[in-house]
């Protein structure tokens, strides 16, 4: 798993009629499923509606993952935050893939596992076969990620800008086990506009802010920011269909 190549594409279209996604798409279920007979024995594969004794699959949740650490203190996706004093008055972390950076030319996390550790909660396997940026404006430019202690070299973005609706599916999938750490690092591109400003009663710039502690030494500001959806591709598998239940968009333990 995941030693092949990549491709960039127009996600829809490469979805629907792309007999090389297809099949790799059908080779990343078989192989989840023989991963999960084998390691949640004797747990059977039940599908979208697993019975008692089974294992179920779903879409890739984001309450798996933290978004950006530097704009949402490091909570999960879904989390609640965001009561107390500076630094911990983070703002809560969304319950969708959008996240908002306020931290622009520069290196930084932009996903990673929810766990201790950055990683996969316990009873769920990540299959994870892509990206997709479903923005019309794309800020990152270039992304690298670590499985494990396995880390994995850089990779431009910019070439997708190509495309309405970029992805970037792996040729060979990669699994994201169960309490294994996942870190996705990339370099978000600004500028980050500044405050609206206003002449002759217009304002010339729009600009979206969240309140930020900028450090552990100064009190929360509001702070301008872009907003980037970077959505995980592929499917996730759960032993315990529990953990898959409750309130849409809360963070998974």
């Amino acid at each position: 798993m995941g030693q092949g190549g990549y491709i960039f594409c127009e996600w829809d279209s490469v979805q629907k009629d792309d007999p090389q996604f297809q099949a790799v798409f059908a080779s990343l279920e078989s192989q989840m499923i023989n991963k999960c007979n084998t390691e949640w024995a004797p747990r059977t594969f039940g599908y979208l509606t697993p019975a008692a004794g089974q294992y179920g699959r779903t879409t890739i949740l984001p309450g798996l993952f933290d978004p950006n650490p530097n704009t949402y203190g490091g909570a999960a996706f879904g989390a609640t935050v965001g009561a107390g004093a500076a630094p911990n008055n983070y703002p809560v972390p969304p319950a969708y893939w959008r996240q908002a950076f306020h931290d622009e030319n520069l290196h930084q996390t932009l996903i990673q596992g929810n766990g201790t550790g950055e990683t996969i909660p316990e009873d769920f396997k990540v299959g994870w076969l892509g990206l997709a940026f479903p923005n019309k404006n794309q800020h990152i430019s270039e992304i690298r990620f670590q499985i494990g202690d396995r880390k994995y070299g850089r990779i431009n973005l910019e070439e997708m800008r190509i495309y309405n609706k970029p992805a970037l599916i792996f040729e060979e999938p990669f699994i994201l086990d169960e309490e294994t750490s996942f870190h996705l690092y990339g370099y978000f591109e600004g500028p980050i506009a500044g405050y609206p400003t206003q002449a002759g009663g217009m304002i010339q710039s729009f600009c979206p802010t969240l309140q930020i502690p900028p450090s552990a030494g100064h009190a929360a500001v509001t702070t301008p920011v872009q907003y980037q959806r970077i959505v995980m591709l592929g499917e996730a598998n759960y032993k315990v269909i529990d953990k898959a239940l409750g309130v849409c968009g809360a963070t998974i333990t």
